[in-house]
């Protein structure tokens, strides 16, 4: 049997509307805000999709509703071949129209124009809680159920963010100093090329001088002269 043709549990605008504005209520109640940074890829690398020049020029302030709010989540220390890796992930939720929203302000208020649609894979979410930058890794498309017929939020899962001097240069300071704390002693040219200053060159020297009273093929190499 068919179901009743008078009665729209589907799609009706007016419940939708309803809907989507007490998630955001509900956002803005109990949520807490962060700032989010679009990636701007500069020299992409298309088969492994990775770029060193990525800039980070742009971000706004949303509210969002942090879902694992007890404690962080994902592996969290564990030692790696390389030492120590530390894994922290949060999970948020934001609202799919409050985004457009401000994204869409972005845009007018830039320069040079952003096109953000939604939240990417490779952006950033700054996390005032503690401080820190967080890498978006995942982005759920879609939620279990269509509500009234409809999403009206994004889930996003974050990892912590591991830095490759990218170019972060937002006019946040709260937000610019974390590059500035890493990266003080090194200078980049237009090219995106580093330049290391004589203090580290110094320690480089250093290490190398020490290196050199340890080992030493000047005798016999056994990976060039054949002696095994």
């Amino acid at each position: 049997m068919a179901t009743n043709p008078f009665v729209n549990n589907i799609s009706y605008k007016p419940t939708q509307d309803l809907l989507e504005e007490l998630s955001i209520e509900s956002i803005k109640m109990y949520g807490l805000d962060v700032y989010y940074l679009p990636r701007k890829f500069r020299k992409k690398d298309d088969i492994f999709g990775e770029d060193a020049l990525s800039q980070f020029k742009h971000h706004f302030k949303i509210e969002a509703f942090l879902e694992n709010n007890t404690a962080f989540a994902g592996d969290g220390q564990i030692i790696q071949k390389f030492g120590v890796e530390l894994k922290q992930e949060i999970v948020l939720t934001l609202s799919r129209k409050r985004f457009a929203e401000e994204a869409a302000k972005l845009d007018v208020a830039s320069d040079r124009p952003v096109e953000i649609y939604a939240p990417f894979m490779g952006d950033l979410i700054y996390f005032p809680l503690t401080k820190a930058l967080f890498e978006i890794k995942f982005v759920e498309p879609f939620n279990v159920f269509f509500q009234q017929g409809k999403l009206y939020t994004y889930q996003i899962t974050c990892e912590l963010f591991k830095y490759s001097m990218e170019s972060i240069d937002t006019g946040n300071t709260e937000i610019d100093r974390i590059e500035d704390d890493v990266v003080s002693e090194y200078t980049t040219t237009s090219d995106g090329t580093f330049i290391i200053d004589k203090k580290s060159q110094n320690e480089n020297t250093s290490i190398q001088n020490l290196s050199d009273n340890i080992i030493d093929f000047t005798d016999k190499d056994p990976f060039s002269q054949g002696n095994y």
